[in-house]
């Protein structure tokens, strides 16, 4: 699979490396407030890249935070989860029977 994805990445670069040699003349970047140009193509072609890769990289990021954010919760969650079953087991294995003292008609 990673193989798959170096080669779409590489792919995509190379395209746009082509799309920039072949697009070499000056354009006017028109921003909300700014007005850039005259500006090869090129240029901002690269700059739109690394930016999107930027911004890619920030989404990442704050989504793996929230991974192991949530990891941490679910493994504390487990801890607990596990604590109270070995304290159940525990308690059955003492046969002091469940909690509250019910018992099954089985069993008495």
């Amino acid at each position: 699979m990673n193989i798959l994805v170096y080669l779409v990445v590489f792919f995509f670069f190379g395209v746009l490396f082509v799309v920039g040699v072949l697009n070499s003349s000056d354009v006017t970047v028109n921003l909300w407030l700014w007005h850039i140009g005259p500006v090869p193509m090129g240029a901002v072609l690269a700059t739109a890249a690394i930016f999107g890769v930027a911004f890619t990289c920030a989404i990442g990021i704050l989504d793996g935070i929230k991974i192991r954010i949530t990891n941490r919760q679910l493994r504390r969650q487990l801890q607990r989860l596990e604590e109270e079953s070995d304290a159940l087991r525990l308690q059955l294995a003492r046969h002091e029977g469940p909690v509250g003292g019910h018992l099954s008609p089985t069993e008495g």
